[in-house]
């Protein structure tokens, strides 16, 4: 399959994005990115990608926001050119059937990166955006709210999620996270509360409330069923779970559709 340089591609595209445009506002993409190749469905993502960027870099002034933001959109497409292979036929797909969705989630992505400080965490958001482009399910509302949630994570957070999945090939545990960044428990407890909030941990303790309270309820159920018998039959007591002084907590279903979305 025929491949194209960066900078071809983008001389080649709409005027907005022409080449003399991004060498001006995003210089370091086309000194380092510029000869990277790339088949031509991903490229044209590619173009995409720098395309959607190009208004937020003429607004930024500050040179440290600028070099961060290049760093950023760098780190994107050396991303998206190192698994083209498996992007290729897909994005073809995509850019004839449904160009709306790709460029919808760009720009999501896009919002999430070009300030972010941690390295990391434009990875995870990268490696989360081409998986929802392979995937067969083109749902822009849940493409939206991976991003959404993502923007309000940081590489702790993930770091903590991890400890509770056996997907984490590194070993981390609460413990040696805790021991590594001389962290407080005061202060696990408001990032494991905080991935609560997001549906990615739930709490143990929550879950058996909740579990007493149906069994309570099915129990006063079968009282009152009873009680409009002649000859009521005794309605045995549930044994409640007994709630812990300390929560404990499990990764949730979504908390590890998180994790595979962001893994390579």
């Amino acid at each position: 399959m025929d491949q194209y340089k960066l900078e071809d591609l983008i001389d080649a595209t709409k005027e907005e994005v022409g080449k003399e445009v991004v060498e001006k506002l995003l210089p370091q993409v086309i000194q380092e990115a510029g000869n990277i190749l790339f088949d031509r469905g991903v490229g044209m993502l590619a173009c995409q990608v720098v395309g959607s960027v190009l208004p937020v870099a003429n607004n930024i002034l500050l040179s440290f926001n600028q070099h961060r933001l290049e760093r950023n959109v760098l780190n994107a497409l050396n991303i998206i050119q190192s698994r083209q292979t498996e992007l290729e036929n897909r994005m073809n797909e995509l850019l004839e059937n449904n160009p709306l969705y790709t460029r919808q989630i760009t720009e999501a992505l896009l919002d999430n990166i070009v300030d972010e400080i941690q390295e990391r965490m434009v990875d995870y958001n990268v490696n989360g955006y081409i998986n929802l482009l392979k995937s067969d399910h083109t749902n822009i509302d849940l493409g939206l709210m991976f991003f959404k949630t993502m923007s309000q994570l940081n590489d702790l957070d993930i770091r903590i999620l991890k400890a509770y999945s056996n997907l984490e090939a590194e070993g981390e545990s609460i413990v040696s996270i805790c021991n590594e960044l001389n962290l407080e428990l005061d202060q696990i407890r408001f990032i494991k509360e905080k991935l609560e909030r997001f549906g990615l941990l739930q709490s143990r303790n929550e879950e058996m409330n909740d579990d007493n309270l149906k069994a309570i309820v099915k129990y006063l159920e079968n009282v009152k069923r009873e009680n409009r018998k002649k000859n009521p039959n005794d309605v045995k007591v549930p044994n409640l779970k007994r709630v812990s002084g300390a929560d404990s907590y499990r990764i949730t279903s979504l908390g590890r559709h998180y994790l595979i979305m962001i893994d390579r």
